[in-house]
């Protein structure tokens, strides 16, 4: 349900009336790289979803437990970062075994824990699309099927521009930017870096904007004429043809990576400047060795800028509003974001909250293992049983601790059980019962045609000596 918590007091931005969203929302224009029609190549996966990815395996990584997707649109990552994780936070299971690069084998791979999880977008519409995706589901959804929901999650949409500073948007670890900055004017750009470096200052920034490079390496170029089908630069600082009718920049690979040094130096970061989207026909800039092969040009350029513990060379300045005696009406209620929606995803899970006893969660697994009459599953499969996890209370590793251990997972009760969790190499952890015994199926008595069950039980019981 929505909280009003954060939006009755003076200083809170206005309420978005939900009304006064368009009600039919009309297609994004898609890029002309994206357009295979017009560049003849084509991206597997598609573009959009490789940014998406890089996004997602960079947050996972890091660890991130909060999240701010400015120009967020209609929810594309939200609606991935809304999905709860299959447990609790905690520390993936990880072999004791030492693999050739001398690292410890990881089993399973590291899940994503958002605690708060925010949008902000400039355009009334894709709002009501993001806020679906922000909302908690209904009453009527939360049955048996729902993924289960271990910690809760806050969620909040704004409505606003990113030139403009909002107090209820500090605090996220991470600050993510898919192909924005080449939509902003050059104004708006040029405070970009004040309002998020300087002001929110989050550990993380995650940038991707188009690469112009890419444009002019169309195998059809010419032969289509992008000139014709693209979009002269809008701003009139450069002759260029960009690939979006509401682009205002496009910058090249060395372009890209000067602007992302310049701004993490400025305002304290370090930045790892790459890319994605490779097409189906790559081009490769040329190597400055003739012996090495050329890097591919990627569709798009990605930074991720890490907050450093040197000193910027710009002193880091806030734009945070200040009420100044003689303009008492300064405050956030009259801020131009307007707040769509904030929500509160609460715990949904089985069982009571509490890890229970080894002996217990023991008794689960036993009882899931004699109801399939099976030797072995997936450490997945019997975590999806709710019995199971329930009694775990979302830890995964009191499951395998309990049950005998594995890795840097010891087993809780220091001794062998009639479990073993081993690992099976792609398949990932499995566990064995031990003391398997398969379970003897009821012989199904025969019906002679012509004879009743009765004369059939008289016959064997003549010829068994009644046994």
């Amino acid at each position: 349900m929505a909280s009003t918590s954060d939006i009755d007091t003076p200083e809170s931005p206005e309420l978005l009336a939900h009304s006064s969203l368009p009600k039919d929302v009309s297609q994004p224009e898609v890029s002309m790289v994206e357009e295979s029609t017009v560049t003849g190549v084509t991206f597997t996966p598609e573009l959009w979803m490789q940014r998406r990815h890089w996004a997602l395996d960079v947050i996972r990584k890091e660890g991130v437990r909060s999240v701010l997707d400015i120009g967020c649109g209609p929810g594309s990552l939200l609606e991935t970062l809304v999905i709860p994780p299959s447990t609790i936070a905690e520390p993936p299971i990880r072999s004791d075994q030492i693999s050739s690069d001398g690292q410890a084998n990881l089993n399973g791979e590291q899940e994503i824990f958002i605690q708060r999880l925010g949008g902000l977008d400039v355009s009334t519409s894709v709002i009501a699309s993001a806020l679906k995706t922000l909302s908690p589901p209904s009453a009527s959804t939360n049955n048996a099927s729902t993924i289960p929901r271990w910690e809760p999650l806050t969620t909040e949409l704004w409505l606003g521009g990113i030139e403009k500073y909002n107090a209820k948007l500090e605090g996220f670890e991470a600050i993510v930017l898919l192909e924005v900055v080449e939509h902003l004017d050059p104004d708006v750009l040029n405070r970009f870096g004040v309002v998020t470096f300087g002001t929110y200052r989050p550990k993380l920034m995650l940038v991707t904007t188009p690469n112009f490079d890419f444009n002019a390496k169309f195998p059809r170029a010419e032969e289509h004429d992008f000139a014709k089908k693209g979009f002269v630069d809008p701003t009139g600082r450069t002759d260029r043809v960009f690939r979006h009718s509401d682009h205002k920049l496009e910058m090249t690979s060395a372009e890209f990576r000067a602007w992302a040094e310049a701004e993490a130096a400025n305002w304290g970061y370090d930045v790892e400047v790459s890319g994605v989207g490779v097409s189906s026909q790559p081009s490769y800039y040329p190597s400055d060795d003739p012996s090495q092969p050329g890097q591919p040009i990627f569709a798009s350029q990605t930074a991720i800028f890490r907050l450093a513990t040197g000193l910027p060379l710009r002193s880091p300045r806030s734009v945070r509003t200040v009420e100044l005696p003689f303009m008492p009406g300064s405050g956030q209620s009259s801020h131009t974001h307007k707040l769509a929606g904030k929500f509160v995803h609460t715990i949904s899970a089985p069982g009571d909250g509490k890890k229970h006893p080894p002996h217990e969660v023991i008794q689960a697994v036993r009882e899931c293992f004699e109801r399939w009459n099976i030797d072995e599953v997936s450490l997945d499969e019997l975590w999806g049983v709710h019995e199971v996890s329930g009694r775990c209370a979302g830890s995964k590793r009191h499951l395998v601790g309990s049950i005998g251990g594995y890795g840097d997972c010891p087993s809780l009760l220091g001794i062998d059980t009639e479990f073993e969790v081993t690992s099976q190499s792609a398949k990932g952890l499995s566990v064995k019962w031990k003391g398997f015994s398969p379970a003897k199926e009821e012989v199904k008595k025969e019906k002679v045609w012509g004879q009743s069950i009765q004369d059939i039980d008289n016959t064997r019981s003549a010829e068994t000596g009644g046994w």
